[in-house]
């Protein structure tokens, strides 16, 4: 990329930081938020379940909010949506941050599942990016544009979580104030720095449903529903480790603010390391996208399982958080690529699509499971994330000899 392109990607490159780092930036905050003497005094018995809902009602959001977007944006272009999106997700930090200075969680809670409807700001500007570059006649530039998409994700994954802690430790208020003052600054460098491009191309419609019909497919697909399947447990297992491991460093380690939210940056170290790394190691060595999936998830799965075990103190869940990391992204990319694989030209954006439905339902049900904390150890779940990665070996490598018996068959 030129810097002529890099200059005038950067509006947009904003946006894609925004929608990783958003993600990342909440987890500390939401564990020490809900552990906070205040909190607890005002809650009492409720507080689970409204740490459950802190946890899944952005992946909600994010389920449905997907296919929301993605039509506003075929529809009203996607300038106009991105703008949406930012606004969508400042008004989102604004509620939070009422529900923390009033101490009035039900404002938090409609803060975090609009922060999840408006999610999607990273694809849009993704599909933007590729758009210009089309238009350009650069269409070989869209290798170099999808690796600075990577490294811009790779950058918010650290950062979010380390900003989090560092500023949820002075005061819970300071990172939501940090993350609504970056989507107005950003909102107004997309209006005034991204090119208005076509206006309204057809009329908006939208449907509720539509995430619904990526399940009813897949279930109809003879190799994909498999692959769905293994996808959607390995999420679920995932999810319930990147939740509950905080909780556990907060509860069992006594880790203040700061520190949970560079934990959880060293998680995003992994995935930097994994994605630059990591991937090209394991091609290379294995050679065989499924051997590399399968082989990710079993190393994952048992890494997780292993941090369930009270063995090493602090600094084990240290170490291992980092190679789960890295072993995650690994196991992440190479699901992905099956899912593609298995899937024809045409079904390409309805089969990459798979996997964000399956995640945002895999974290929401995670989430969920934090009404179970004053019923069972934190570490059970945590046990049972793993298991869960283990267990999703087995679809995977039932569809994926389906579609090898498939493709090897005379036609």
């Amino acid at each position: 990329m030129d810097r002529r392109g890099l200059v005038s990607f950067l509006p947009l490159f904003a946006a894609l930081f925004i929608d990783t780092f958003s993600f990342g930036l909440m987890y500390p905050v939401i564990v020490a938020l809900f552990h906070d003497p205040a909190i607890v005094g005002s809650y009492g018995a409720l507080r689970d379940a409204y740490l459950s809902l802190a946890f899944s009602l952005f992946p909600l959001g994010m389920f449905f909010g997907a296919s929301v977007l993605g039509d506003l944006s075929d529809a009203l272009g996607r300038k106009r949506t991105l703008l949406i999106c930012m606004a969508g997700l400042a008004f989102a930090y604004a509620l939070m941050w009422l529900g923390v200075e009033t101490l009035t969680m039900d404002w938090f809670l409609a803060g975090r599942i609009i922060s999840g409807v408006m999610a999607g700001t990273g694809p849009i500007a993704q599909a933007a990016m590729m758009d210009a570059s089309v238009q350009a006649g650069k269409e070989d530039q869209r290798s170099s544009d999808m690796a600075a998409v990577v490294l811009v994700n790779c950058l918010a994954l650290v950062s979010g979580p380390a900003i989090g802690g560092v500023l949820g430790h002075w005061d819970f208020r300071l990172p939501l104030a940090f993350a609504l003052g970056m989507c107005v600054a950003v909102y107004v460098w997309i209006a005034l720095g991204v090119p208005a491009g076509t206006g309204p191309t057809r009329r908006v419609h939208l449907s509720l449903a539509r995430p619904l019909e990526v399940f009813v497919r897949a279930v109809r697909h003879p190799v994909l529903r498999g692959l769905a399947l293994s996808f959607l447990i390995y999420q679920f297992g995932l999810g319930l480790y990147f939740t509950y491991v905080v909780v556990k460093m907060q509860v069992v380690f006594q880790l203040q603010t700061f520190a949970l939210g560079l934990f959880s940056a060293v998680m995003g170290a992994g995935f930097v390391v994994g994605t630059t790394v990591g991937q090209r190691v394991a091609h290379d060595w294995l050679k065989d996208d499924a051997k590399v999936t399968v082989w990710a998830l079993f190393i994952c799965g048992t890494l997780i399982a292993l941090s369930a075990l009270p063995f090493g103190g602090a600094a084990a869940q240290w170490v291992l958080v980092f190679v789960i990391g890295l072993t995650d992204i690994i196991a992440f990319v190479g699901g992905l690529s099956l899912i593609s694989a298995a899937a024809s030209k045409e079904e390409q954006g309805w089969a990459l699509g798979i996997g964000a439905s399956m995640m945002a339902l895999a974290f929401f049900a995670a989430g969920l499971m934090a009404v179970l904390l004053s019923l069972i150890p934190v570490s059970a779940l945590i046990a049972a994330g793993g298991a869960a990665i283990l267990l999703s070996i087995l679809p995977l490598q039932s569809a994926w000899s389906v579609h090898l018996a498939k493709r090897r068959a005379p036609a």
